[in-house]
């Protein structure tokens, strides 16, 4: 409630399988500052963590102290910034410059990542779904274009595995309504896969730009 909440995303920030919830703040009015309230016009972000049973529990002041440093925030995007494994944060405050929260990961914890690109489908495979078992543990996902406000995080679908070593399999439901399935991947690797092809080469999915 003290909160003016803008740009969020569930993502998986300690790779342990189950999604956390990042957000950020600000308010609109600068001169709330002033009001007895104490609503403050610049906030600080939150950070909550999934217990993985049902419940959150705040974990803002564990996560460094650049996110406890209260800003005008607005936009916030998601996405492996150093292709590490690590799923990193951008942020865009109204009136300063960007801030980019590094995630340095918990040692032990595995992880996969994804791209995708549609043939019959858009080529972005935006609405595409993923399903993946791994450790017992069955995840789902989906491609979405936008989400947070004003803000696009990356395509990338990336799942934490806790301590899992094998991939079992990985269901691809494409906009067209085909189906891929790809069985006994590594972890902790970043794969491709192709509308019908299955896994490919990056360069198969790879932007053409169109010759003069």
């Amino acid at each position: 409630m003290p909160f003016v909440k803008w740009g969020n995303a569930f993502f998986d920030v300690d790779n342990d399988g189950w999604l956390d919830l990042i957000f950020v703040n600000g308010h609109v009015y600068p001169q709330v500052a002033a009001l007895p309230s104490g609503a403050g016009y610049r906030q600080h972000g939150v950070l909550q963590l999934n217990q993985g049973n049902g419940t959150f529990c705040n974990a803002s002041d564990q996560a460094g102290p650049a996110l406890m440093q209260p800003r005008t925030s607005r936009g916030l995007a998601v996405g492996d910034l150093f292709n590490d494994g690590q799923l990193d944060v951008v942020v865009e405050d109204i009136d300063g410059a960007p801030m980019i929260l590094r995630n340095r990961g918990v040692p032990g914890r595995h992880w996969v990542s994804l791209e995708l690109a549609g043939t019959k489908s858009n080529r972005l495979a935006i609405g595409a779904r993923i399903k993946l078992s791994a450790g017992g543990i069955t995840q789902t996902d989906q491609i979405r274009s936008g989400g947070s406000y004003l803000s696009q995080s990356d395509f990338r679908v990336h799942f934490g595995l806790g301590t899992a070593t094998r991939i079992d399999s990985v269901e691809i439901r494409w906009p067209s309504g085909t189906t891929d399935v790809i069985k006994n991947l590594e972890v902790d690797k970043f794969y491709n896969a192709l509308e019908g092809k299955g896994l490919v080469p990056f360069e198969q999915i790879r932007p053409t730009v169109p010759s003069n």
